[in-house]
């Protein structure tokens, strides 16, 4: 093979290797062997015969990109979105919706074994194919090109990919929203959130006098009119410019403001397949009266698992540091008769929050049920010791890195936890991101 030559330049002509794909990797390149070396191949999938050209060497695996399948492996399909490959927003469509699933659950055993030295083959499930593999997204991040077109950055690069569709996204965006943004003065980046019941909130970022441009537009509009069909709210470098500042999804019979800077999951249906899934294993531990009396939802957001698993419990304290998803979750505890007197929300760093007095007892923690979503970072080393000094008796944790989960978990089975449920979801369909569920028990 040749020295490392990233920029493929005219001195050094990049070279071109001949690979047969294995498997699928953690953040979806395909895995290749040559010469006693990995060749990692984006775009790949297990079985392909592929030539591919090296941008990067390293001790031991080298970087490429995928010039031709040669031979087509038997996962391999036509993508269903036209700028598939150029747009750099998924990374899996070329797969079928079952080659992928397959390759998620290869890669959430293939983290817990290499990273966190556990063997959990015995206890994965799914991923199922429960929800809509298009059409599922509820929230999308467009950029705009020279010529005033939207859409998403190149793969590999900041140029922008004009997009006519994005069939990740309901039909309301490509039909309505995506045509209508073209008639807006141009803006640097565009967020659509929508609420799955035809409403819909656009975040503008840009330059601040676009923001005048903008103001005067919506001050010629009736004032009974909306400046577009669904859209209830505009904001410009997150300052509301008109309508509403959030949007209100209901998941799971609960609902939920959500502001435009808060998180919220981006696939409605799935994000119902966690509820369900978490409430059966709740109903398991009560029957078997395991159960205690505190819920701790630990990063807890706009109160997503405060409202729906609070019903099983006599106190839910919520945790999380981002003060727009306390607000949010503050607003729809008390919109909540079940569950207002019920809930604290407190605002904070984890560890300060839940070493403070007053929050609650040693010994109701104790026996507490705590369910945990943090970022993709996870746990960490604090986060986990900040856990294991609660002692909570069960603990549920929710993932969009299996690499980080393998790393926290195995903390936590080290502290004395034992795995008893394992689920992968299909929460992202046609990327590689992965969204996992496991459930721990601290053993007597």
């Amino acid at each position: 093979m040749s020295e490392n030559n990233p920029q493929g330049n005219s001195s050094t002509p990049a070279e071109a290797v001949e690979v047969r794909i294995e498997k699928i990797l953690n953040q979806g390149d395909g895995l290749g062997r040559l010469d006693g070396q990995a060749v990692f191949v984006p775009l790949s999938a297990p079985g392909d015969l592929v030539r591919a050209t090296i941008i990067k060497q390293g001790r031991g695996f080298v970087q490429t990109t995928l010039e031709e399948v040669i031979e087509a492996g038997p996962a391999r399909r036509e993508a269903p979105c036209p700028y598939y490959g150029d747009c750099g927003g998924c990374n899996m469509q070329h797969l079928t919706p079952e080659a992928q699933r397959q390759a998620k659950a290869d890669i959430v055993l293939e983290c817990f074994g290499r990273l966190g030295k556990l063997d959990v083959s015995e206890l994965l499930q799914g991923p199922n194919a429960t929800g809509n593999d298009l059409g599922y997204r509820n929230r999308i991040r467009v950029f705009s090109n020279p010529a005033g077109h939207y859409g998403m950055m190149r793969r590999g690069s900041h140029d922008v990919v004009a997009l006519e569709q994005c069939p990740l996204l309901p039909e309301q965006f490509n039909k309505d929203i995506l045509p209508w943004l073209r008639m807006l003065p141009p803006v640097e980046q565009i967020i659509i959130r929508l609420d799955g019941r035809g409403h819909w909130l656009l975040s503008l970022f840009g330059p601040a006098q676009r923001m005048r441009i903008m103001k005067k537009i919506l001050a010629a509009m009736p004032l009974d009119e909306g400046p577009a069909p669904g859209c209830i709210g505009i904001l410009f470098n997150n300052r509301p410019i008109w309508g509403k500042d959030y949007l209100i999804n209901e998941i799971a019979g609960s609902k939920f403001r959500v502001g435009a800077q808060s998180f919220f999951q981006g696939n409605a249906e799935v994000t119902e397949e966690v509820i369900t899934l978490v409430r059966s294993w709740l109903q398991e531990l009560k029957d078997k009266d395991e159960l205690g009396g505190l819920l701790g939802d630990l990063f807890c957001g706009v109160g997503l698992f405060s409202l729906t698993l609070g019903d099983f419990f006599d106190k839910v304290v919520a945790v999380d540091s981002d003060p727009y998803g306390c607000r949010d979750a503050e607003n729809n505890v008390k919109r909540s008769a079940e569950m207002k007197d019920k809930v604290k929300v407190y605002k904070g760093d984890l560890a300060q929050v839940l070493n403070s007095e007053k929050v609650t007892s040693a010994e109701a923690w104790e026996s507490s049920f705590c369910i945990i979503d943090p970022p993709r970072t996870g746990l960490g080393k604090d986060g986990v010791k900040t856990l294991l000094d609660r002692k909570p008796r069960h603990v549920a944790y929710m993932s969009c890195d299996p690499a980080t989960m393998a790393r926290d978990t195995a903390a936590l089975v080290e502290a004395g936890y034992e795995i008893l449920k394992l689920q992968v979801l299909d929460m992202f369909p046609q990327t590689s991101h992965i969204e996992t569920l496991i459930l721990l028990k601290k053993q007597v």
